[in-house]
């Protein structure tokens, strides 16, 4: 969408298994650490795939409790009465909507918002498919004890609804699902009530997929996870986009907000800014199953350059979608060749979920804050576990260690199941 109006970011968070704050996350991005272990949380002993990022165990009490005098008493006073009841995925995305609403200075004393003019975008769909199942099992034993507002928690709707309580926003508010690229289709909605004249503000969170064992097993049917036995070993090898010898992802938890505002807007507030977004795409690939089209993602990457009026060569680095699945990876590669030709090899690419592992609906927003750091630091992450370089990834895709780089403008990809797709642009801020 080509508008006059320029549309920034301005507050950033994260919960993943790299970190729950931003300065850990990049340093464990930059140091090629792996957050894949075990399965913990989840009983995986009649499935193939036992590893994956696991959040199951995150110290919410904790994480509460640090937020005290940061936010306001009855802020806080209203937190630990939902906490109570909320789910899992519920009380990571709150939390890291209200870590970055404090990070762009909207708390800040004295600032008068009009809530009519905050939206709120959640990306993804089946949050809470753990919490159901439980609450399922319950109802089969004794339907008395199910949780007393399950009719509400197991809801996805609630996430965008909670978020909006807390913040006391009123502006737009509901779930975009999209399986992978749902935070980018979040981001995309969020920028267009921006571009749009609707809102001034949009609240754009990637929550967490609470994924059950059934539901990695359905995924690993598909032949997409990762389930060497060998890695049970040495889970941190798993996930090797790029790879020869790469043999599907790794499901991870993670969650991760962006605060994005009108220029004027922020600049009026004396917001720090720490990126510009010039523009979201989506296209299908016109095939329900997950069957990746090089050519299909090409001409989103083409549209994306269009509507943004952005010159193939202006772009400098490609945060990769990269899921590690023997055709993906390679689709990707060559979707990326036939959008750029030539300049192509003078990209810099690089894989995040080779440390992450895929934190599936909310991966599009918690590898965009990596690509922001990366780009506000002017150093890129590696892609690790390439120990054998696929033939046909001839491609920069940064495999022997960080790269000092300073990123001009960004590509991040993401490709969800059923060829459901979504770019985004993303630029170094200036004047």
């Amino acid at each position: 969408m080509n508008s006059k109006k320029r549309i920034v970011i301005t507050g950033m968070d994260t919960i993943n298994p790299l970190g729950d704050n931003l300065e850990t996350y990049y340093q464990n991005l930059i140091k090629g650490k792996s957050g894949i272990k075990l399965w913990e949380s989840l009983d995986v002993s009649n499935i193939d795939c036992k590893i994956g990022g696991d959040l199951g165990d995150y110290d919410f009490n904790t994480a509460l409790e640090n937020l005290r005098g940061k936010v306001s008493e009855e802020l806080h006073k209203k937190l630990r009465k939902l906490f109570r009841n909320m789910t899992f995925s519920n009380k990571a995305a709150t939390l890291t909507a209200i870590h970055a609403y404090k990070d762009a200075g909207l708390f800040d004393e004295g600032l008068e918002l009009d809530p009519h003019r905050i939206s709120v975008m959640v990306g993804g769909h089946n949050f809470n498919s753990n919490y159901v199942l439980e609450n399922t099992h319950q109802f089969e034993e004794e339907p008395a004890f199910i949780e007393p507002l399950f009719g509400v928690e197991a809801l996805d709707p609630n996430i965008p609804a909670t978020i909006t309580e807390v913040l006391k926003t009123q502006g737009p508010a509901f779930t975009l699902g999209a399986a992978c690229a749902s935070g980018n289709v979040a981001l995309r909605n969020g920028f267009r009530d921006i571009v749009m004249g609707e809102c001034d503000i949009s609240v754009v969170t990637g929550a967490i997929f609470d994924m059950t064992a059934s539901d990695i097993h359905a995924m690993a049917y598909l032949n997409s996870l990762a389930i060497d036995p060998k890695y049970l070993q040495k889970p941190e090898a798993a996930s090797r986009p790029f790879d020869a010898h790469r043999c599907g992802f790794v499901p991870s938890h993670g969650t991760g907000t962006l605060i994005l505002e009108e220029l004027g807007f922020a600049k009026n507030r004396g917001a720090k800014i720490y990126a510009e977004v010039l523009g979201v795409a989506a296209n299908a690939n016109a095939n329900h199953l997950p069957a990746p089209s090089d050519e299909v993602q090409a001409h989103l990457m083409k549209t994306l350059l269009q509507i943004t009026q952005i010159k193939p060569e202006e772009v400098d680095y490609v945060n990769c979608h990269a899921t590690a699945t023997p055709l993906g990876d390679v689709k990707e590669i060559n979707a990326i060749k036939m959008a750029f030709g030539p300049h192509a090899y003078k990209l810099k690419l690089n894989a995040p979920k080779s440390m992450l592992g895929h934190v599936c609906w909310a991966a599009p927003i918690v590898e965009t804050i990596g690509g922001i750091l990366q780009m506000r630091n002017g150093r890129l992450h590696p892609s690790i576990n390439i120990d054998d370089l696929d033939p046909e990834v001839d491609l920069d895709v940064c495999r022997e260690g960080p790269v000092d780089h300073q990123i001009e403008i960004m590509l991040k990809n993401s490709f969800g199941f059923g060829g459901l797709n979504c770019c985004s642009l993303i630029k170094r801020f200036e004047e």
